[in-house]
């Protein structure tokens, strides 16, 4: 039992970071003390895909470093191989109907439950809910004073800076859609994890770095 929760804080935290890199100031607030808003839980769950997957967050990097030729790219495609982050770093995610999703409920009442996240349920233009969160100043408060008191926890602020600026203002269904173009990720089973694409990234980057 005390494993299972100590997962369930450890996702609670990664969520928070990934909803305070990815929230903007609403004004005036929904809700008072919650002046932030981070829309979407489809988005969250393809923004935290990335987080938990860094083959397929390099093979994005990849792509975009062919548009743009941006060296930054390239860089940061070749530090995720470095450190070996898709073996130490990779936490594995469900393959459900619509693609890689785990249920947030648990991590989300954790963060809930101290002032930082507000759920709030909204009705699209085309009649269907949709979940957005609304976090508190305290959240901000509480990244910083992990990264403060745990130093080694400074990776998930930077990997979320990178993820979102790799996301590009991307919405959740065109981030899944865009998950979805890789093979791997779009034939996994209902119920089997999705598998690792490192081995095909790493000989994709090396090809890279043999021409450039």
């Amino acid at each position: 039992m005390g494993d299972v929760e100590k997962d369930y804080r450890r996702d609670a935290i990664r969520q928070l970071f990934i909803l305070v890199g990815g929230c903007t100031r609403a004004t005036p607030p929904q809700v008072p003390d919650f002046p932030y808003t981070f829309k979407g839980e489809m988005r969250l769950q393809a923004l935290d895909f990335w987080v938990r997957y860094p083959d397929y967050l390099a093979d994005e990097i990849l792509s975009q470093f062919e548009q743009s030729s941006d060296p930054e790219m390239l860089v940061a495609a070749r530090e995720i191989f470095a450190a070996d982050e898709p073996d130490v770093r990779r936490m594995p995610m469900m393959r459900k109907y619509y693609g890689a999703y785990e249920p947030l409920d648990t991590s989300l009442a954790i963060l809930k439950s101290r002032g930082l996240v507000l759920p709030r349920t909204r009705k699209t233009s085309r009649g269907t809910n949709v979940r957005d969160f609304l976090l508190s100043e305290k959240a901000f408060e509480t990244c910083a004073a992990v990264v403060e008191n745990f130093p080694l926890m400074n990776w998930y602020r930077e990997r979320i800076a990178l993820v979102l600026r790799i996301a590009d203002n991307r919405g959740g269904k065109a981030l899944k859609d865009r998950q979805h173009e890789q093979k791997e990720y779009h034939d996994a089973q209902v119920g089997d994890t999705i598998p690792t694409i490192a081995q095909r990234v790493k000989m994709r980057l090396d090809r890279m770095g043999n021409t450039r």
